[in-house]
């Protein structure tokens, strides 16, 4: 994963888990990319796994 420069030492600077923000337009369509993206490769997977693909 991407090392965003974050030292688990200053985690609680930028708040607790349930004072999040509202997400943005840019957050939303990063969480539907990397959903996407997750379920094409599982997808994926389970095609390999059923001999569809390979």
């Amino acid at each position: 994963m991407a090392d965003l420069g974050i030292s688990h030492a200053h985690v609680n600077h930028y708040g607790s888990a349930s004072n999040k923000k509202p997400l943005t337009t840019r957050n939303r369509f990063q969480a539907a990319l990397h959903g996407a993206i997750f379920t094409a490769a599982f997808l994926f997977v389970v095609a390999m796994v059923c001999g569809v693909v390979g």
